[in-house]
């Protein structure tokens, strides 16, 4: 019997060229790919958002860029990843008429069976293992194909994982981006001693071949991605550049407002900032001077000077050319009185723990 069904496996660890791959396997003709496919890939430390997400919201950025642990935007919806090389992703190709999430994680939970691990399926499309997720799940139709992807817990450092998914300004923040839904995480290792990354690749690959093929035997078939695929491929080049870009990591975030308030000596102080395609459009601020002030000052001309330092500036998470602009005490300071002390608030209250102008993708 023909194979219809093929697996891809990458060799790679850079997140961005693999995340490139996906989008290429995705993409390609479909008269010059298996209708059903499944790639599988692993990724060095970062936190991938789904496409519709605040990632001032999700994430814990200033600690990761003091960790150089980079973030990064996936083209599919659903919630916040982090990646590592103790855990593992599967994406299942197949055309749109046959899409759907359950199926997709039920071969996943059926190729942990393979390996001794009672994993199913829940409401939410999760896998779990004893009710606690191992792996979530996102997705991507467009026109007559669509995949779902999830990350697999394997040996993934758990504590860690809260640490970086812990926003420090969470809460300052409002809009309209997808939040990520918390669940209790458990890991293959706690359930198997033995399980690795090459175990659960070899076992979904013939889970997915025993289903599309109806033979076992295609996890001896997995095709390798490698550097010398990702150099000789303009495409996978291309969407390589369009994840790392600004417009797509930053801008694509859903408009909101951040608030930022504080009590001077001379008064109080509050903004309320709107990001929008990830640049700094309006700042709105009232300033209250306090009776105990020594001497009064122009509380509007404080506060549209804030403005004009602000607007159209990038909201990021502290890249060069933004901290350039924060540093720019010539264009701040333009004869305000208490400019010394709100200057260094701004540059505390909107980028928290920011300390560095070290260039990070």
């Amino acid at each position: 019997m023909p194979r219809t069904a093929q697996a891809y496996i990458s060799t790679v660890t850079d997140p961005w060229i693999n995340l490139a791959f996906e989008e290429w396997l995705f993409r390609r003709p479909s008269h010059a790919a298996s209708p059903h496919t499944v790639y599988l890939w692993r990724n060095n430390p970062c936190v991938v958002i789904g496409r519709n997400q605040n990632p001032f919201k999700e994430c814990n950025l200033p600690w990761l860029r003091a960790n150089r642990v980079p973030v990064i935007r996936r083209r599919s919806g659903g919630g916040t990843v982090v990646h590592a090389l103790g855990n593992t992703n599967y994406t299942c190709f197949m055309p749109r008429e046959s899409f759907n999430r359950d199926f997709s994680a039920n071969i996943v939970a059926r190729a942990l069976h393979q390996l001794d691990i009672p994993a199913h399926v829940n409401a939410r499309h999760d896998i779990v293992v004893d009710n606690r997720k191992v792996s979530g799940s996102a997705f991507k139709v467009v026109h007559e194909k669509a995949y779902a992807h999830g990350t697999m817990l394997i040996s993934s450092d758990l504590e860690s994982l809260g640490t970086q998914l812990k926003s420090p300004r969470k809460g300052a923040l409002v809009g309209k981006g997808v939040e990520s839904f918390p669940s209790k995480v458990t890991r293959l290792i706690d359930h198997s001693y033995t399980v690795t990354h090459t175990d659960f690749c070899r076992a979904v690959a013939e889970e997915f071949g025993i289903i599309y093929n109806k033979e076992a035997g295609l996890k001896n078939h997995m095709t390798e991605l490698g550097m010398a695929d990702f150099n000789s491929n303009p495409k996978v080049q291309e969407y390589y550049d369009e994840i790392k870009a600004f417009e797509w990591k930053w801008g694509q975030t859903p408009t909101f407002t951040h608030a930022i308030e504080k009590e001077f000596r001379w008064g109080y102080l509050k903004s309320i900032l709107t990001i929008s395609e990830g640049v700094i459009v309006e700042v709105a601020s009232e300033v209250t001077p306090s009776s105990k002030a020594a001497l009064p000052f122009d509380g509007k001309f404080l506060a549209d000077a804030i403005s004009t330092f602000l607007v159209g500036t990038r909201y990021d998470d502290g890249a060069v050319g933004t901290w350039d602009a924060l540093n720019d005490v010539n264009r701040w300071e333009m004869g305000i009185q208490n400019a010394s002390d709100v200057y260094e608030w701004l540059q505390s209250a909107i980028w928290s723990g920011i300390d560095s102008v070290e260039s990070q993708a």
